[in-house]
């Protein structure tokens, strides 16, 4: 009887060790589970996220970054991530990015950083005010997108053949307020102008009031008194619109 009470016992604590470590293997499972369905989740919010902010910020130049600052892990599940910006223009710097999810209708928010390498003109050597230049005077500088001085030049035609207008450093950025088109029009000289309508043209000369280049507008005052103002044209003259 002994025997049969101890063989009992024996086989339930063998039964209940071997639900103690079902349960014990389970629970690690699950543990080890759990990470793994949020790292896909956050995968994919992340990969979203970036993919979208990369393709908005394309055009903000070279060596385009993100880095995302929000962490994902504690965003509800989101299947089909869909991104946007709450409000509309080309993302730059820190930026919050919504994300649209086809599960449920809540709206998870990313923030992130966007960073872009960018190329401008500046002074090769220093440049005195009224100097016209050349090819010889540009250079190149680098900087991240926020770092790029205001008005910068990035195309040598926008600066080759214009006038400086105050003195510039070298190194300085070279920025279309700084810089202006030679005057093809003198104050105090004769100027020819050019009027025309529908069916007619005139051509009448007069004096400068003032210096303009091409496109510049500019005033002229004619042989009777009378003032007149004209858009001035490639070859110097000024052209009066009716």
């Amino acid at each position: 009887m002994q025997r049969i009470l101890h063989a009992t016992r024996a086989f339930s604590l063998a039964r209940l060790c071997r639900l103690v470590l079902v349960r014990l293997v389970l629970g690690l499972l699950a543990i080890a589970a759990t990470p793994a369905a949020l790292a896909t989740s956050d995968d994919a919010i992340a990969q979203a996220t970036r993919h979208f902010l990369m393709s908005q910020a394309a055009s903000l130049g070279d060596d385009v970054g993100v880095e995302l600052k929000s962490d994902t892990s504690r965003l509800p599940e989101c299947r089909s991530p869909q991104p946007f910006l709450p409000r509309e223009g080309v993302p730059q710097g820190r930026v919050m990015v919504g994300i649209r999810c086809s599960n449920d209708e809540r709206v998870r928010y990313v923030q992130a950083i966007v960073s872009a390498s960018v190329r401008f003109l500046v002074a090769a050597t220093a440049l005195k005010r009224g100097e016209r230049l050349s090819a010889d005077m540009l250079d190149w500088e680098r900087a991240d997108v926020s770092r790029r001085p205001r008005n910068a030049l990035d195309d040598p035609s926008q600066a080759i053949g214009k006038v400086v207008t105050q003195r510039l450093a070298q190194g300085m950025a070279l920025r279309s307020d700084r810089l202006r088109q030679p005057y093809l029009v003198h104050r105090g000289e004769p100027v020819t102008l050019i009027a025309g309508g529908e069916g007619f043209s005139v051509t009448r000369e007069g004096e400068a009031l003032n210096n303009g280049g091409k496109g510049d507008s500019v005033r002229a005052r004619m042989p009777d008194g009378d003032v007149l103002q004209g858009q001035v044209d490639a070859r110097g003259r000024l052209a009066v619109r009716y």
